[in-house]
């Protein structure tokens, strides 16, 4: 591993007299990483002042904690999750974006609003994107009409939803599955759907425990208690790969796909000829209509960067809109900058296009801003599992976690003070 970062940081020409070397850290591999090398390459030509030396820490995001609590790091860092935002801003060794953005005459406001909010921490940003994400249901259209349901018309409502995971099931005579219509994952984002949350920011409380939070997760083990989850486990085992043409949506196992935008480029490999269509969560009554999350990987200039002016140059060229739709063009992701969710570069595909609108609406929820949400997200899929498959009541669950997480974020806050 020693080797492969030295090799990965010795790759570019020896620096031209006078110019300054920055050290840029990235998570992207394969087709990713070689479009952000492109990139670089294209900037390193047309600003002959910069160099910029790209290194991937993919496999090894360690290495970035570590550069982070010695001191030791690079001058710009994409190798960091939204979910540390929080975390590493609290305690200071990330530089707030803000005087830079001014400087350059841009606004945070420049990305849809879920991205805007995920990107800074107490009012200031602290970070950039270069690409963002959705969640929604892809559903298979052949087997809507098969069992009588209106393909133009998929499910709006948690009710719908429900009777149509019922009618696309189809069991062996013994019980086990043929196929099943839906099954319900991921309670971090099904809170937001019924309304609920999981910090106050105004408060600064954790809200584990709120009302919709439990009834979504009531929902969530219903389907574990109606369809038998053990025997949807022994049915996913014989599951293959979505990376793959066995992928269980692509051959038919599964009526109903919870996934996001990147899903496209898997279906368009693997399953060329498959008729389907897509819809966002489905609410139940007093809930959030469409409903998506935001996350994934940021830029920050970190406090020990030995050139920031120079991270910013590189910065604020990497996330303008020419650099960021070709790097999301090139592997598939939607832009999180507003301007270019309009462009028809990417609104052409219907797909990417629902997506898009989608990305840019207010229901759209990133990591709040709390310096223990990676431990908190720990915390929440664990109580998924005891629900759904240790049959454990919702409420005594969140209950529960509502007061480790607050013991921990009050733990936390006093140790960055």
């Amino acid at each position: 591993m020693a080797a492969a970062f030295a090799l990965a940081g010795c790759a570019d020409e020896t620096l031209p007299p006078g110019a300054v070397e920055i050290r840029y850290w990235t998570g992207w591999t394969g087709d990713e990483l070689n479009a952000q090398k492109r990139l670089v390459d294209e900037f390193n030509r047309s600003h002959p002042r910069i160099r910029v030396r790209v290194l991937s820490v993919a496999g090894s995001y360690q290495k970035v904690r570590i550069g982070f609590a010695g001191g030791a790091t690079p001058d710009v860092v994409s190798a960091v999750w939204a979910d540390e935002l929080a975390g590493y801003a609290a305690r200071g060794v990330l530089r707030p974006l803000d005087p830079y953005l001014a400087r350059s005459g841009r606004s945070i406001e420049e990305y849809v609003p879920g991205v805007s909010r995920m990107l800074q921490f107490k009012g200031r940003p602290y970070a950039l994107a270069v690409t963002t994400n959705t969640n929604f249901i892809l559903f298979n259209k052949k087997i809507f009409r098969e069992v009588g349901l209106d393909p133009e018309r998929p499910p709006r409502t948690l009710e719908e939803l429900d009777a149509a995971a019922a009618a696309c099931t189809q069991r062996n005579p013994d019980g086990s599955f043929v196929r099943y219509g839906y099954r319900p994952t991921g309670l971090m984002q099904w809170a937001y759907v019924f309304g609920g949350q999981w910090y106050d920011a105004a408060s600064g409380e954790v809200t584990a425990n709120h009302p919709a939070n439990v009834q979504a997760l009531d929902w969530m083990a219903s389907y574990a208690a109606k369809y038998d989850v053990t025997r949807m486990q022994n049915f996913e085992a014989t599951f293959g790969s979505n990376a793959t043409p066995n992928g269980p949506f692509f051959v038919g196992k599964v009526a109903m796909w919870q996934t996001g935008e990147w899903a496209r480029a898997h279906l368009t490999r693997h399953a060329p000829n498959l008729e389907y269509g897509w819809f966002p969560f489905p609410i139940p009554p007093g809930g959030r209509p469409s409903t998506s999350g935001a996350g994934g990987s940021v830029f920050v200039i970190p406090v020990a960067s030995r050139h920031p002016d120079e991270a910013w140059e590189f910065l604020d060229w990497l996330t303008k809109p020419y650099a960021v739709a070709e790097f999301c063009e090139s592997i598939t992701n939607l832009p999180p900058l507003t301007e270019l969710g309009k462009s028809r570069r990417f609104r052409d595909v219907p797909l990417m296009r629902f997506a898009l609108d989608l990305a840019a609406g207010q229901n759209v929820f990133g990591p709040p801003g709390m310096p223990v949400w990676p431990r908190y997200v720990q915390e929440i899929r664990r109580v998924e599992d005891y629900a759904i498959f240790g049959r454990k009541p919702a409420q005594g669950l969140l209950d529960d976690m509502d007061f480790r997480v607050e013991r921990d974020l009050v733990r936390t806050l006093r140790e960055v003070e």
